[in-house]
């Protein structure tokens, strides 16, 4: 009955990730969809670039709200059932599952995002430690290099890793950690070949100019 129950976790996470903060409030806002613009990613940065900093700020609103969302509806969902053992499993699947919903939105034709950002919020629902030295390496390697890409990818290397350190003794959650990083290494394959070849677009706190 548990599967059952965490079936459930993983389809509700799922669907909350669907709601793709950059497509809906390109839409709303632009009336245009930011996968048709730039690096045509459903993402921050890309949604940063081209419509600058006020509404990206809806953007962050979205994205982390409804990743947080999925983890407090993950655990209520196990604990209602009676199995609040699973607590700290469900929070991780429901949360995980809208980061993959973020990826891969079915209200949007499965082109999403490439879930930086959600599985930043991730790791800070379920660590502050983790977020914390997330955030370090980010901010230093984004200072250093003007690559956002590149402190993404770190990131995502170091971050199953931060959840078997804090986590080691609940297999689940570094097992879902280690695919979740995955999945965000593979969203970012153009972006590796271009850090290797040297044609990385740098980050700039300008807008894009039209």
């Amino acid at each position: 009955m548990i599967v059952l129950w965490l079936l459930l976790c993983a389809v509700v996470g799922y669907l909350l990730g669907g709601f793709n903060g950059a497509i809906l409030i390109s839409r709303w806002i632009h009336k245009e969809d930011i996968r048709t613009k730039g690096s045509g990613n459903a993402g921050l940065t890309n949604f940063y670039r081209n419509y600058g900093g006020l509404d990206t700020f809806l953007v962050l609103f979205i994205d982390i709200g409804k990743t947080v969302l999925a983890c407090f509806v993950g655990g209520w969902i196990i604990k209602a059932a009676g199995y609040p053992d699973w607590y700290k499993e469900a929070q991780m699947l429901c949360g995980g599952l809208s980061v993959i919903g973020h990826v891969f939105p079915i209200w949007f034709g499965f082109r999403g995002g490439k879930g930086i950002l959600t599985c930043g919020t991730l790791a800070a629902f379920m660590g502050w430690q983790i977020i914390l030295i997330l955030l370090a390496v980010f901010i230093l390697i984004v200072a250093l290099t003007r690559y956002v890409s590149l402190g993404s990818v770190i990131c995502c290397i170091i971050y199953p890793f931060l959840f078997w350190w804090l986590y080691y003794r609940t297999p689940m959650l570094v097992i879902m950690s280690v695919c979740l990083a995955g999945l965000a290494l593979a969203m970012h394959h153009t972006n590796i070949k271009r850090l290797l070849n040297g044609t990385e677009r740098k980050f700039s706190f300008h807008k894009k100019k039209e």
